[in-house]
């Protein structure tokens, strides 16, 4: 065998080997990883800014752009947290008070579930059900559940904030040298200078799209929802709201997992017109919400058919939960640009063959 061949040979299985271990020692840093990217992509704007700004330090631009993006998650979750902790803990107070007025909380639940009962005895014979057994017997398994939720919301806080401060420190080297590292990155594939451009630009279209279409709609429809709640009274309608911001980045069912429970609630215990008034204003206006506004954000950047992006979005909150919100797209994107790519090498070379037998 030719030494050449051997050397390269053996070098190419040293480097395939290299980088399954690096797959496997990397994997449990992948989310924070992407969530760099992400974030590296939406706020390149800002830092491009900054650097011109710093007269093109880059170690101080990426060390001031970063603060900045923490600031602008930090300050606002900061916000929002308090304000929901308060709005909950009105809530715990009053349903404190009421349970207490209705003498323990198993007799505030049967009062809480009379009319809702009555409602469904109309159609149901629930005669053979004893509802106040049935709510004795489970408190225990609600009381133990409730610990079990809470231990696990400890261990999610710690993981959350373990993968925030990773991706905090990967964003700074991305602002720092991100643009070089895309780059080189490009000069090791075989594709021209363009092509490589063209593909970086769908993903970063992807990414931005999804970003701002995402939180312009979490946030009216957040917004609107909190609206809703309000003028019909509902207690913690902040909090309502918020659920909703963030119930709307779930497909297909979005803030309607907040408003239509509300509104079947509303109707149950009797107020007929509040629920009449929450089904049509939920319906009406905080659907359309993401019909209107996310094509305006998302317009110009993502050529996609949204069937295919519906598709990739399920699949990817499937394969990778959150994150596949962004991935999903960024894949369709990536092969919808690969297939024209193909496409026009194809279409070259027949052309040229056709050129070479004329």
């Amino acid at each position: 065998m030719n030494p050449k061949r051997s050397i390269v040979i053996f070098l190419s299985a040293l480097v395939l080997l290299a980088l399954v271990l690096t797959v496997i020692i990397t994997w449990p840093f992948a989310k924070p990883l992407a969530f760099a990217v992400i974030l590296a992509v939406v706020f390149y704007p800002l830092h491009d800014l900054v650097l011109r700004l710093t007269r093109n330090r880059r170690a101080l631009s990426a060390l001031l752009s970063t603060l900045a993006v923490v600031v602008l998650f930090v300050v606002p979750a900061f916000i929002l947290t308090t304000l929901a902790a308060n709005e909950a803990l009105s809530a715990a107070h009053y349903l404190s008070r009421r349970s207490a007025e209705e003498g323990g909380v198993t007799q505030f639940i049967l009062v809480l579930a009379q009319r809702p009962m009555q409602f469904a005895g109309r159609w149901i014979d629930l005669s053979h059900y004893n509802l106040r057994a049935v709510i004795a017997s489970n408190a225990q398994k609600v009381s133990l559940g409730m610990v079990g939720f809470g231990a696990a919301v400890l261990g999610n806080l710690a993981r959350f904030t373990v993968d925030a401060v990773i991706t905090v420190v990967i964003l700074f080297f991305f602002f720092r040298e991100g643009k070089e590292w895309a780059l080189r990155a490009g000069k090791l594939t075989p594709l021209s200078e363009a092509q490589v451009s063209h593909l970086y630009q769908n993903v970063s279209d992807t990414i931005v799209a999804n970003v701002y279409g995402i939180l312009t709609v979490g946030a009216v429809q957040g917004l609107f929802t909190g609206i809703a709640m309000k003028i019909v009274g509902m207690p913690s309608s902040l909090l309502l709201g918020l659920a909703a911001g963030f119930a709307s980045i779930i497909p297909v069912v979005g803030s309607a997992l907040v408003w239509v429970p509300v509104a079947v609630y509303l109707l149950v215990v009797g107020s007929i017109w509040k629920g009449v008034f929450v089904l049509i204003w939920g319906a009406v206006v905080i659907s359309s919400i993401d019909n209107v506004l996310r094509p305006l954000v998302v317009a110009g950047r993502v050529e996609l058919h949204p069937m295919v992006l519906l598709f990739f979005i399920f699949g990817g909150v499937e394969a990778f939960g959150f994150l596949g919100l962004f991935l999903g797209p960024v894949v369709a994107s990536v092969l919808a640009a690969v297939f024209g790519m193909l496409r026009e090498e194809l279409s070259d070379a027949e052309s040229s063959q056709v050129t070479g037998a004329g």
